[in-house]
């Protein structure tokens, strides 16, 4: 073994446990075991362009086709029995990340119309309160007790919340599979009575009328899920009297809904990433038809708030990383916008909202996120420093409830890096200077002394400089010798941030370096960054991730050999195209409910999200984009060769990434690949894209994926 390696190894082995401890050298040189199971195969030859592309498992499809179950409940079985030798550490590290979660309670209070709202979380619950008290003085009431909703469910995911304009109802969202198909909710505060109005197959969004008596929400298309019709609801009627207000009905759009910051106008947005359109409708006219801001037109992206008595509109119109323009609430077509805030290269204005004296931007750039204001009266801008270089400011979270007075005189904001967890600061809205409001618990027990964090630049092979930042523990540090584990998405503009991320403690303090990737694909350096690694140019996207994967190396921060990768959705992606471009670069790759059948998918509109995905990825019924998504597409570049260890993970009710995409990979990759390297599929049987909800509903995946590569890094 490299001496230096050595070092790292026994910096795994002393900080776990005894049994842990045991069990990793116990797994370096176990034998197979059991054998891992073998789909059967059902070849399909489909023939697209006058070429040839062969399915070999399109039976998956079908989730109620007992072969499918019991094919992932083989998956399931052996992968138990793989990690049961991990067992220990499993349970060690679970219990890390409990007490992280559950010492993490943020009981934040936020004023919202006439009432100060608190969030609630009691320790052990996997789910908050929202409970609220009047401004002017009063008892407390419970808004939401969705710990309480929760009962008896296994997955309960409550995804929004809004209450009335009178203050006497909240309507909610829940999800209970993780399907993104939600039933909506009335429930009265002041009585506690709940109402099923038996409105299903819903989207999340919610939206009141003035007068509190309509409710405006949006239905989805069956199969696809796309948001496509808004129905407006009249309180104390059954859903069958509802009434269709507008459907759109362009496949490659979807509708999103939302009050404007002032709760004078409902905003319906038909969208898509290159296009929107924008309707209004006075919240107090609520049977008047909406009616169009500025139609839609290729490559023209906007939104709108409004406040004071004006639109206040973000938009992408000869300034591609946007500029913010004003209108008058008469007339807020693009023939009267005027200019508020100039576009800045590089700088991506990636939200807006509007108050009475001012306007707050979140800016992405450099790959951190940043927050400026700026005054209405004189446009004086505000600058609003950082607490550290690195990090995320951000004026939105906690279900978007927070900075909801349009009159406010002091804006709430949230900071987060890899070195600081969450804080919430209020700015003074004269001189920009923060004031600490809440601070996470989980300074109590972390040291942010004991880690360092550096930003490096990685060459890609057109020149193109990729950041990266890295994470590790100073006394763990030993160049050249330490694991490390990188994380990438770099897809639909999401930018891979560098944000407080509790999980990792877990593997930094047992030696590891982590790596947030910047590449292409997100827009970390404004909208150029997301659009040189989308629709034909998406290998930047896995050459960028490559780069810094040999910068790692070539810089000292890693064992050559001892590199990891992890990605989810459109990040599993780029692990499924890593493991076939540079299988040689990895030690062992995660890949979270990976999206690696991109052709089918693609070509096929009645899957969810499908028609929504052109933009990003392309139309294969173009030939161009098909033998570009061919290319590159990981379930059809499977070949004979040897394969990184891989760990995947899928979840049966999925709308986002069918499970049949992973399990169709992993059987194919069993079926071509040539080495003896570990192979697992998990398969959560009762959640969806994002698992199973709640606090506590990540912890034991999260444990079993990083006992995983704690093992492997072990192996020399």
């Amino acid at each position: 073994m490299n001496p230096a390696f050595i070092v790292v190894l026994g910096t795994i082995l002393l900080t776990a446990t005894p049994a842990a401890a045991q069990t990793i050298m116990t797994t370096l040189a176990s034998p197979a075991g059991l054998a891992p199971p073998v789909a059967k195969r059902t070849p399909v030859v489909l023939r697209e362009h006058g070429r040839e592309r062969i399915d070999d498992y399109p039976w998956f499809r079908d989730r109620n086709n007992p072969d499918t179950l019991a094919y992932l409940q083989a998956e399931n079985a052996y992968a138990a029995q793989r990690l049961a030798r991990l067992s220990p550490l499993i349970d060690e590290i679970a219990r890390e990340l409990r007490a992280r979660t559950d010492g993490a309670n943020a009981n934040l209070d936020f004023v919202d119309a006439s009432y100060v709202y608190e969030r609630q979380i009691v320790p052990g619950a996997r789910h908050p309160a929202i409970v609220r008290r009047p401004l002017a003085g009063g008892p407390q009431e419970t808004v939401l007790d969705i710990e309480r909703l929760a009962e008896g469910h296994d997955n309960y995911s409550l995804d929004n919340y809004a209450v009335s304009p009178d203050g006497n109802i909240v309507a909610f969202a829940v999800d209970p599979r993780g399907d993104l198909r939600h039933n909506l909710y009335l429930r009265d505060i002041r009585t506690g009575a709940l109402t099923d109005p038996g409105i299903g197959e819903a989207a999340a969004a919610l939206a009141f009328s003035a007068d509190s008596r309509h409710l405006f929400y949006i239905r989805l298309q069956k199969d696809t899920l796309r948001s496509y019709q808004l129905w407006r609801h009249r309180l104390g009627t059954p859903a069958a009297d509802d009434r269709l207000v507008y459907e759109e009905t362009d496949p490659t759009f979807e509708l999103r809904l939302r009050t404007t910051k002032s709760g004078r106008y409902l905003l319906l947005t038909s969208w898509q990433q290159q296009a929107t359109e924008v309707r209004y409708l006075r919240a107090d006219d609520p049977l008047a038809p909406f009616i169009v801001m500025e139609p839609r037109r290729p490559g023209h992206v906007y939104d709108a708030d409004h406040a004071g008595g004006q639109f206040f509109i973000r938009t992408n119109a000869d300034a591609p990383d946007f500029r913010v323009v004003t209108a008058p609430e008469a007339a807020p077509r693009m023939a009267h916008w005027q200019d508020f805030v100039a576009h800045t290269p590089g700088r991506i204005v990636a939200r807006m909202e509007a108050f009475d004296d001012f306007v707050a931007l979140v800016e992405e750039h450099d790959a951190v996120q940043s927050v400026r204001l700026v005054r209405r009266a004189d446009r004086r801008e505000i600058a609003i420093p950082a607490p550290a270089a690195l990090g995320v400011t951000d004026i939105s979270f906690w279900w978007n409830v927070t900075n909801r007075d349009p009159a406010a005189k002091v804006l709430h904001v949230r900071f987060t890096s890899p070195l600081h967890p969450p804080s919430l600061y209020d700015v003074d809205l004269a001189t920009g200077a923060l004031t600490l409001r809440w601070r996470s618990p989980t300074t109590r027990w972390f040291n942010a002394e004991a880690y360092e964090v550096r930003r490096i630049a990685a060459t890609a092979p057109d020149g193109e400089s990729v950041p990266a930042t890295l994470v590790w523990r100073r006394d763990a540090f030993r160049p050249g010798a330490n694991p490390a584990l990188i994380v990438g998405y770099g897809a639909y503009g999401f930018s891979m941030l560098p944000r407080f991320h509790g999980d990792w403690i877990s593997l930094v303090d047992r030696g590891f370096v982590y790596v947030y990737a910047h590449v292409r694909g997100g827009k970390e350096k404004g909208r150029r960054w997301h659009d040189a690694g989308r629709v034909l140019d998406k290998r930047n996207t896995f050459t960028d991730f490559i780069a810094v994967t040999q910068a790692l190396a070539a810089q000292g921060y890693a064992h050559p050999r001892r590199i990891f990768a992890r990605g989810g959705s459109a990040g599993g992606l780029l692990m499924g195209a890593l493991a076939n471009m540079r299988p040689d670069l990895y030690a062992g790759l995660v890949a979270e409910v990976p999206f690696v059948d991109v052709i089918s998918t693609t070509s096929d509109p009645a899957l969810p999200t499908s028609t929504l995905e052109y933009q990003e990825w392309g139309d294969p019924a173009l030939p161009a984009h098909y033998d570009y998504m061919r290319a590159y597409s990981p379930y059809d570049n499977v070949r004979a060769q040897g394969y990184p260890p891989l760990l995947v993970t899928t979840a049966r009710y999925d709308s986002q990434v069918g499970f049949h995409e992973p399990a169709k990979w992993v059987a194919r990759l069993r079926a071509r690949k040539t080495d003896g390297n570990e192979l697992l599929l998990l398969t959560n049987m009762i959640a969806g894209h994002s698992g199973i909800a709640g606090r506590f509903g990540s912890i034991e995946e999260n444990a079993q994926i990083m006992a995983w590569l704690i093992a492997h890094a072990a192996r020399e």
